[in-house]
């Protein structure tokens, strides 16, 4: 059970069902996808045994390049945006190297492996996988903390109320509890924070942000709560469609067009539903 199959259940239980019961494949890229991939690997390099900005730099723009190269960017507005964020992965390194927050810390681990059994009371064998980005330790005045830390890109940082949502911060607040308990450490004795990676930072700002999450039993509970309700979903043999989820559109910001981007299963044999349902129609 990991986070990101965690958030597919909840986006549509019977995508789910396609993907990680049947074992269906789709072509699910994007280059916001790749981007992601590629800045992340970069991260691993920079706060590697022997990382560097520019090592890192390197890295990300080298796989990032690759992945341009067997994308499809035929609409305009995707081909231009593609290349406008490669212009941005350099700050990134730049950025965390100046960032107060990110100031004398040691790296412990970068893509820490969990793999921790889920306590259940009916019986079922689930463990909770996945990957921390980063796990560091700062100096303080009077203690040394221990910090659970994920990256992620997004335009210009994040609303208040994202930092509420349990959708977005069970993947740390997961995180932290099962990297307590594979390290036996106090959970009192460690933080959370998104490192938040900004495209579009406002004028005479970093473009990295540490965003640090309250982690309290009660915000664990909930977090905790969230994860069983999911797998005992996932157990019952009976799943939902969620046709909110079939298809997404937006207003192109360059061309002022209507764009959509429909589910892969959306109106095929293989989801419940007529196509003209499927299609929002």
């Amino acid at each position: 059970m990991s986070f990101s199959e965690l958030r597919l259940f909840n986006e549509c239980q019977w995508k789910w069902v396609l993907l990680k019961v049947f074992g269906e494949q789709t072509e699910d890229r994007s280059f916001q996808m790749d981007f992601g991939k590629a800045v992340h690997s970069g991260m691993e390099v920079m706060y590697g045994s022997d990382g560097s900005i520019e090592k890192a730099t390197e890295n990300a723009l080298a796989i990032y390049d690759e992945a341009l190269k067997t994308l499809d960017l035929s609409h305009p507005s995707d081909r231009a945006e593609a290349h406008r964020i490669r212009d941005c992965i350099p700050g990134f390194y730049r950025d965390c190297a100046v960032c107060p927050e990110l100031q004398g810390i040691k790296t412990l681990k970068s893509e820490l492996q969990l793999m921790q059994p889920i306590d259940r009371t009916d019986g079922l064998n689930v463990k909770f996988k996945g990957f921390i980005d980063i796990v560091f330790v700062k100096k303080l005045k009077r203690k040394t903390v221990i910090y659970v830390a994920d990256f992620k890109t997004c335009q210009w940082g994040w609303p208040a109320k994202k930092f509420q949502d349990i959708e977005v911060i069970s993947q740390l607040l997961l995180y932290k509890h099962y990297f307590c308990k594979m390290m036996g450490a106090d959970p009192k004795n460690v933080s959370l924070a998104f490192i938040l990676l900004k495209k579009k930072p406002k004028d005479g700002e970093l473009c990295v942000e540490v965003a640090k999450i309250s982690a309290g039993p009660k915000a664990t509970e909930a977090a905790l709560n969230y994860m069983q309700k999911a797998i005992t979903g996932m157990h019952s043999y009976s799943y939902e469609k969620n046709y909110g989820s079939c298809v997404r559109s937006w207003k192109d910001p360059e061309t002022k067009e209507e764009r959509v981007v429909r589910c892969p299963f959306a109106g095929t044999d293989k989801c419940p539903g007529s196509a003209e349902t499927t299609t929002g129609s």
